[in-house]
């Protein structure tokens, strides 16, 4: 059982830090390894990073599925994530 309560909460946080301009004063790589610390540490509180992550994964850089790194998006998947799906 995800606990959704809890990832929407983590979204909400990320968006008030997008809002509040911090993304742009951390620069890329430390807002990845910002949203990265935190999809780790919501992992033990059975939280969902599609979640955590939608609406905002692009601008932090993260991709909700294969938890990594990214520049390149498609809709709310990174471009990696959407070519390997599309085969499917």
């Amino acid at each position: 059982m995800s606990n959704h309560s809890g990832s929407y909460m983590l979204n909400d946080v990320l968006n008030i830090l997008d809002k509040e301009s911090i993304f742009e004063h951390l620069g890329r790589e430390r807002t990845q390894n910002l949203a990265l610390k935190i999809l780790d540490l919501s992992f033990d509180y059975d939280c969902n990073p599609g979640e955590i992550l939608e609406g905002i994964g692009d601008r932090v850089g993260v991709c909700h599925m294969c938890r990594n790194r990214s520049d390149e998006f498609i809709g709310n998947v990174c471009k990696k994530c959407r070519d390997t799906s599309d085969r499917y």
